[in-house]
């Protein structure tokens, strides 16, 4: 089979693609920065593409099955929600239609739907989802919680606050999540695109568990080889400031959007990814020991015993201003 795979080089992309050609199907990878692959496509849905002139490229390839996993946590200067989730991947899916492609699966995100439409990241990927389910093919929506792994610019994220010092928390910690590994996410994608028959469903996938903020955090602590951390609570107005700041810096991962995501929690209501793969899916202390996290500043230090807790409390401050000052 061949197939199309949109975002190739992102975290969700790169790890379908590695698990369709290691099932033996032939993939055209699509990016904006497409590599040196064999079959590659540029591809940046901030600039239009007629319908029809995508069904014209998607007969001459001969494509199969297009696997679109293309998404930014916040919006730049030259890309925006409504392009990049919305109106470019609708695009692509109208000239699938008219070029006869089997299926489409969509990657979409979790919390879509009902109580999602105040988040325009939520919006937006939900316009490509109701489009796509009114085409003539066949079509799956998947919506993740939390994904983790190589190339996951939230796990770089993760693993630099839980290395710190001091960890803050927004409020208690008490947010709940249930992260999935991206390997099994991509084998998933990959069952769904050998499977037989008409699919035309919605799933929402996640880890084996629901786990609070605060665990998740702990977890990748354990996963760094990192004691007991001093906890941090904070008040959830600062941490909106903190966003507010953090999102004009050049750094793709925290921003009052992702902070909103946070607050919101992400866990299914029916979880797909067992029956999908056919086995319960990898516990997140597992799934680290299987692709170590990696922070993107080294936190590292070692306190004396006898350090007050006020110092502790200072120096936790200070480096969450240095984090913000210097993620990139």
């Amino acid at each position: 089979m061949k197939v199309l795979v949109c975002g190739s080089t992102g975290c969700i992309g790169a790890a379908v693609v590695h698990a369709l050609r290691a099932r033996g199907h032939k993939v055209v990878e699509a990016s904006r920065r497409p590599g040196a692959a064999r079959e590659r496509w540029l591809l940046d849905f901030s600039t239009p593409v007629a319908p029809r002139r995508w069904a014209e490229r998607l007969r001459d390839a001969q494509v199969d099955t297009v696997v679109n996993c293309v998404g930014i946590l916040k919006p730049s200067r030259g890309q925006r929600f409504e392009r990049v989730h919305a109106q470019g991947p609708i695009e692509l899916f109208r000239g699938a239609a008219l070029a006869g492609v089997r299926r489409v699966i969509q990657v979409s995100a979790l919390g879509v739907g009902p109580g999602g439409i105040d988040s325009q990241y939520l919006h937006s990927k939900l316009l490509a989802d109701d489009l796509l389910a009114t085409l003539p093919l066949d079509w799956a929506v998947l919506r993740p919680s939390l994904v983790y792994g190589p190339r996951s610019a939230s796990a770089a994220l993760f693993a630099t606050l839980a290395a710190l010092p001091a960890v803050s928390l927004p409020g208690r910690g008490t947010q709940r999540l249930q992260p999935l590994h991206v390997y099994e996410l991509a084998e998933a994608i990959a069952r769904l695109v050998e499977q037989r028959g008409a699919l035309r469903v919605v799933h929402e996938l996640g880890g084996p568990e629901p786990v609070s903020y605060r665990e998740m955090l702990a977890g990748y602590r354990t996963a760094l080889g990192l004691g007991e951390p001093l906890w941090l609570p904070v008040p959830m107005p600062l941490m909106k400031l903190a966003a507010r700041v953090a999102g004009v810096l050049p750094q793709k991962s925290f921003s009052p959007e992702t902070l909103h995501l946070l607050e919101r929690g992400s866990v299914p209501a029916t979880n797909a990814l067992p029956t999908l793969l056919g086995r319960s899916p990898t516990a997140l202390a597992q799934g680290l020991r299987i692709s170590p996290p990696e922070p993107r500043i080294e936190w590292r230090a070692r306190f004396a015993r006898t350090v007050s807790l006020a110092q502790k409390l200072t120096i936790g401050v200070l480096a969450v201003l240095l984090w913000i000052a210097h993620t990139r």
